[in-house]
């Protein structure tokens, strides 16, 4: 769940909600200057699925100790393992560079987080990640993207895409700088730079035209803290659906 401000109160956006909303940004992803994903099939299902482990886990919504819904960024951690083998599991459902994209970018996050380790959840996404490899490599569909760093391409999709659909459902505020973006002459840093209410300039440009719209649904619940799980609950059940809109921008590109 990621906790959109929208006053008096907030949108709850699902995690799957929030995955279609980087699927929306893959979908469009790449022009003359940054490479597109390759194969597209193959990295789209991984962008859709790398969150894949919330599915059914967080509707309705959980309460966290600070009286708000369980978000991603509230969740205990000794719950995230499970959720990240959930969604490399069903990743692997859908083909073997699909479950090797996720894997890599559930094992970053484990990897990366400090509070708790996760040393032997991502030594086993790596051993996994190694058998995969192996066995893409002898396949001539993938082999030559191991050789020629188009899946160093890939994974950047997965991983900025995610990163840039949490910005949007967080609702961040003035300039976000993402590392890594991709381009034919090399990576440089993507720059989100809010300009108006959900609407972003990125630049360099990442994405087909010179502009792109995205929508993303979430319930609108009130802005408090609840005492219990009944009380959210009939919260969550009385909330309506809110759909909501972003717009980003290429440069030069006018804000409506």
């Amino acid at each position: 769940m990621i906790l959109y401000p929208h006053p008096p109160g907030f949108v709850a956006i699902p995690q799957s909600a929030h995955a279609l909303l980087a699927f929306q940004l893959a979908d469009h992803w790449g022009n003359r200057t940054t490479p597109r994903p390759a194969p597209r099939a193959d990295v789209l299902a991984a962008v859709l699925l790398h969150d894949a482990g919330w599915d059914g886990r967080e509707v309705p919504a959980r309460l966290a100790a600070d009286g708000l819904p369980l978000a991603f960024d509230t969740l205990p951690d000794g719950e995230r393992e499970a959720l990240w083998a959930s969604a490399v599991q069903r990743a692997a459902t859908r083909g073997r560079y699909v479950e090797y994209l996720v894997s890599h970018h559930v094992g970053t996050l484990a990897t990366g987080r400090s509070t708790t380790p996760h040393a032997g959840f991502a030594a086993a996404e790596e051993a996994r990640r190694a058998r995969l490899l192996t066995q893409l490599g002898a396949d001539p569909a993938f082999a030559q993207l191991l050789r020629t760093g188009a899946d160093e391409v890939n994974r950047a999709v997965v991983r900025l895409t995610d990163a840039v659909a949490v910005h949007l459902a967080r609702g961040s505020r003035g300039r976000i700088v993402l590392d890594g973006l991709p381009q034919h002459d090399g990576p440089v840093d993507l720059v989100m730079t809010e300009v108006a209410e959900r609407t972003y300039r990125l630049r360099p440009w990442p994405l087909a035209g010179r502009r792109l719209s995205l929508k993303a649904e979430g319930r609108l619940l009130p802005s408090e803290r609840f005492g219990d799980e009944a009380t959210l609950r009939a919260a969550w059940d009385a909330a309506p659906a809110l759909r909501l809109g972003w717009t980003l921008l290429s440069t030069g590109e006018p804000a409506d």
